[in-house]
């Protein structure tokens, strides 16, 4: 793997402080990484608080649709590869996590977050990346889910992470759908299913279009559990594709739902998406 994609993390001292970033996406400039703050000067930023970067690292990326902060790969002064890393603390982790990918058979995994950077704790969730055939991965969480082997937990600590985007209410009637970010034989992990292990062509423009903020109606989760994930949506009688790279907002079932979201036209598509500015309540 020659180029860092989604949930990669890299090291640089460009404010004179140890800062990491976790790389966000496949699409990627030419000699640039699409990143989000993780840790700067030893201290955990949310990953779109963007207050913590300075303002020449952040550019309009006409490809994504968005201003993120852009990385020169020059300025990397270390890399962590997720599938690296699970290899060197395979040891490390809890015999489930193991178990849990035995299970689910993917054709590449590694570990991002906490866990790939030592600053794990006690409690903390392990971050997990795959890649392979996500059907069939998926499938294997919802018969782990079914059988009872799978269940929420710490749903108030991780509930906290997110109580910004989305109420208690909305939060508490999915997390019994959720898979994904769940725990085995208690322990708690999060998955995210990528869609590539290679850099997609930083081509094309996404044209903001505006915002909607109204019920709209999840008419079918396409692929509910991949990273992106996308559905079909009815938003006032048109059906438009919905896309989200956050955890919080997968696996969604069908329903009327009530959201704030930013609207793109993506080679002649209409794209929806809660993610920057946006929110979801429900289903309602």
């Amino acid at each position: 793997m020659s180029h860092p994609v989604e949930g990669w993390i890299v090291e640089t001292n460009l404010l004179g402080l140890r800062e990491l970033w976790v790389v966000r996406g496949y699409r990627h400039p030419h000699g640039h990484l699409v990143v989000s703050p993780y840790v700067i000067g030893g201290r955990r930023v949310k990953q779109y608080d963007w207050g913590s970067v300075p303002g020449w690292l952040l550019s309009y990326i006409p490809c994504v649709g968005r201003t993120a902060p852009l990385m020169p790969m020059g300025r990397v002064i270390r890399t962590v590869d997720p599938g690296s890393v699970l290899r060197v603390r395979r040891s490390d982790l809890p015999p489930a996590v193991i178990e849990l990918l035995d299970i689910m058979g993917p054709e590449w995994a590694g570990i991002t977050g906490s866990w790939a950077v030592m600053s794990e704790s006690p409690g903390s969730d392990v971050d997990l990346l795959v890649y392979g055939n996500h059907w069939e991965m998926y499938r294997a969480l919802l018969d782990l889910r079914s059988e009872g082997r799978v269940k929420p937990c710490m749903v108030a600590e991780r509930y906290s992470k997110v109580m910004d985007k989305i109420s208690w209410s909305s939060y508490s009637k999915l997390v019994e759908h959720r898979v994904l970010d769940s725990c085995y034989k208690g322990i708690p992990y999060t998955i995210r299913i990528l869609r590539r292990l290679d850099v997609e062509p930083c081509e094309g423009i996404i044209a903001r279009i505006g915002v909607y903020k109204g019920p709209f109606k999840v008419v079918e989760a396409m692929e509910p559990h991949l990273t992106p994930a996308r559905y079909l949506v009815e938003i006032k009688g048109v059906e438009v594709l919905m896309e989200t790279w956050h955890t919080r907002f997968m696996e969604l079932p069908k329903g009327l739902y009530r959201g704030y979201l930013e609207l793109f036209y993506e080679r002649g598509v209409t794209v929806a998406s809660p993610d920057i500015i946006g929110s979801i309540e429900g289903p309602l």
